[in-house]
C-alpha cells in the first residue's frame, strides 16, 4: 500500500502542469503511468511545495551555521524580487513546474530540497534506492545529493535518462557516481579538501546558467567541505568550467568549483561541496558589512530593502549573502534551461500512440518483445528508423524498440 506521501505527490501530479505550455493528453499520459509506478512502491517520498516554511525556516536543512541558514533563507528572498522584476517569464516557468519535474535523490551531507524549498520550486524528494526503480523521463531534472553512494542500476537508469535529455545535477562526493553515469568527462583528482572557504571566479558569464549570478557585490567565496572532491576535467573541449578557484587549485591540485557538459541529449552540472552552503568565511570590511549593502547592489529599491530589513536582512553579513545567492542562482538558472529546452525536446517527438503495445527487440514482427517496453496509448514517440511498415520508436522514458506504424499517428500541429 502507498505512503500518505507518495499519494500527496500523486496527487500533486494529477493537478500540477509540466514546465512546458498546456501539456497535452500524451504527455499527462506519461505522467500517469509514472504515478502508477510510484503506487508500486513503498517508499518515504516527500513533496516540497511552493508555500515558505514556518518562520521563513529552511525546513529539512539540519546542517550548517545559524548565519547560513539565514544567509540562505535571505538570498532567496532576494533572488525572487530580482527575477520577479528583471525575469518574469523565467520565474513563471520555474513556478510552474509539476513537483516530478524535479526529483531530489536524499543525502547525509547536502540538501538542495532546502534551497529549493527557500525559492518556492516545486520537487519531489526520494530516497536512493528509488533511483534504481523509477522510470525517469526526459522532461526531467535529478539532483543528487552529497554524498551520492548509487547503485549499477541506479547508475543505469540516469545514465539513460542523460543520453535521452535529462537533466542531472550532482555534489561533491557523488562525483565517483557521476564518473560512472558518464565516464570521460571528469574524476575525482587532487588532495581531499580541509574545511574551507576559497574566493571563486565565475567564467563565461554569457552562459545561461551563469545568468545574474553575480549580483553587483565582487567575487563569491565557496565553502568547502572537509573530504571534499577536487574535479578533475578530463574532456577540456566538453566540459566547461564555470566557477573555479585558483587558491583552491594551488592548496588541493584542481581548480575547477562548478562544471557543466552535455551528454548526448542531456546536460549535467557538477561542482565542489555542496547546494545548500553552510559555511563563510568573511574577510573584507565590504564582505562583513550588514546585509543591506548587498541587496542595494542587487538592485533592491527602496521598498524592497524596507520590507527586508524587517525580516532580518541586517542580521546577515554581506559576503554571506552573496555566496548563497550565488549558489541558489545558478541552481535556478538550470531548472530555467531545462524549461526552455523541453519545449525544443517535445517537438522532436512528433507522433502519439493511437493504442497500447509492446516494444519489440526488432523489426520482425516475431521479434521478442523487451522487458520493461510496454507504450501506453497517447505516449509520445520519435521514429529513429524505418524498415517497410514497421518504425524504431523511442519514449520520454528513453526506451527504444520496435513496432508497426500503424500503431502511430502524428499529433496535431500547435
Amino acid at each position: 500500500m502507498a505512503s500518505r506521501a507518495i499519494r500527496g505527490w500523486a496527487g500533486t501530479l494529477a493537478l500540477s502542469i509540466l514546465l512546458v505550455p498546456a501539456p497535452s493528453p500524451a504527455q499527462e499520459a506519461e505522467r500517469s503511468y509514472q504515478k502508477k509506478t510510484f503506487f508500486d512502491f513503498d517508499d518515504d517520498v516527500v513533496v516540497g511545495g511552493l508555500k515558505r516554511a514556518p518562520n521563513g525556516e529552511l525546513v529539512g536543512a539540519g546542517v550548517g551555521t545559524r548565519r547560513m541558514a539565514r544567509a540562505n533563507r535571505m538570498a532567496a528572498r532576494i533572488l525572487e524580487h530580482r527575477m520577479r522584476r528583471r525575469r518574469p517569464d523565467d520565474l513563471k516557468l520555474i513556478r510552474r513546474a509539476a513537483a516530478a519535474d524535479v526529483i531530489v535523490v536524499r543525502g547525509a551531507y547536502d540538501r538542495v530540497e532546502a534551497v529549493l524549498r527557500a525559492v518556492r520550486v516545486q520537487h519531489v524528494v526520494i530516497p536512493k534506492r528509488l533511483l534504481a526503480r523509477v522510470p525517469l523521463m526526459s522532461l526531467q531534472t535529478v539532483m543528487v545529493n552529497c554524498p551520492g553512494g548509487l547503485s549499477k542500476k541506479a547508475h543505469a537508469n540516469l545514465r539513460r535518462f542523460v543520453k535521452t535529455g535529462g537533466y542531472l545535477v550532482t555534489t561533491d562526493w557523488a562525483l565517483t557516481d557521476l564518473e560512472r553515469i558518464v565516464p570521460g568527462y571528469v574524476a575525482r583528482g587532487g588532495r581531499n579538501t580541509r574545511n574551507d572557504v576559497v574566493k571563486v571566479k565565475v567564467h563565461e558569464i554569457a552562459d545561461p546558467l551563469l545568468k545574474h549570478v553575480l549580483a553587483g557585490h565582487g567575487k563569491p567565496r565557496w565553502w568547502l567541505e572537509s573530504g571534499s572532491y577536487p574535479i578533475r576535467v578530463l574532456n577540456r573541449k566538453k566540459v566547461h568550467v564555470l566557477m573555479s578557484s585558483e587558491e583552491m587549485r594551488r592548496k588541493y591540485g584542481h581548480g575547477p568549483v562548478v562544471v557543466s557538459f552535455r551528454h548526448d541529449d542531456g546536460r549535467v552540472m557538477h561542482m565542489t561541496s555542496h547546494f545548500y552552503l553552510q559555511q563563510a568565511k568573511l574577510v573584507s570590511a565590504r564582505e562583513k558589512a550588514r546585509g543591506t549593502s548587498f541587496a542595494k547592489a542587487a538592485g533592491l529599491d527602496a521598498k524592497a530593502l524596507k520590507r527586508l530589513k524587517k525580516k532580518g536582512l541586517d542580521r546577515v553579513e554581506a559576503g554571506a549573502l552573496n555566496s548563497a545567492y550565488s549558489m541558489q542562482q545558478m541552481t535556478t538558472n538550470f531548472l530555467v534551461a531545462k524549461a526552455r529546452e523541453n519545449r525544443l525536446l517535445l517537438g522532436r517527438f512528433p507522433h502519439r500512440a493511437v493504442r497500447a503495445f509492446a516494444l519489440q527487440s526488432g523489426p520482425g514482427k516475431s521479434a521478442p518483445g523487451l522487458k520493461e517496453g510496454k507504450v501506453g496509448k497517447d505516449y509520445v514517440l520519435m521514429i529513429v528508423a524505418r524498415r517497410g511498415d514497421r518504425v524504431r520508436v523511442r519514449d520520454l522514458f528513453g526506451r527504444t524498440g520496435w513496432t508497426a506504424a500503424a500503431n502511430l499517428r502524428a499529433r496535431p500541429a500547435k
